[in-house]
């Protein structure tokens, strides 16, 4: 009886232990989630001034038809480190991106580039839409950095 419940106690202990070891993962889809089949929606180009950018990933654009939410723009760090300025109200943009519509019916639009001043910053991987400031952290942000001129 006592090595029974010993040899219950040993297993329990090993399972529960597990976790310990398991340590921290990237998450669904290799850190990207659900953003990386963003390429599924319908492309759409959005021109217009910037009303409003908070301190998350989106901003509101005036497009002179009316007010549209951009989604997806990356942290502060990622513009920061990539030697671009993170747009600015009043200031006048180009995005292209992706319509997404979600499992909850849901459309929203997400950026994969951005146009400002004359340059041109890549958000995403073109070919996967992987959100290019999840490829390696915040110390490679300049390296997955692509611009146009």
């Amino acid at each position: 009886m006592i090595r029974k419940i010993s040899s219950i106690t040993f297993v329990l202990l090993l399972v529960l232990s597990a976790s310990v070891f398991a340590g921290y993962g990237n998450g669904a889809m290799n850190g990207t989630g659900p953003m990386s089949a963003i390429t599924n929606g319908e492309a759409v180009t959005i021109s217009g001034v910037v009303a409003s950018i908070g301190s998350g990933s989106g901003m509101v654009l005036d497009t002179g038809d009316g007010m549209v939410t951009i989604y997806g723009i990356g942290p502060v760090w990622f513009w920061q480190n990539s030697g671009v300025a993170r747009p600015q109200v009043g200031e006048d943009v180009v995005v292209d991106g992706y319509k997404v519509t979600f499992s909850d019916g849901t459309e929203r639009i997400i950026a994969s580039k951005i146009t400002l001043s004359g340059t041109t910053i890549e958000l995403r991987d073109p070919e996967t839409g992987a959100p290019l400031w999840r490829k390696a952290g915040a110390n490679s942000a300049r390296r997955n950095c692509r611009f146009l001129r």
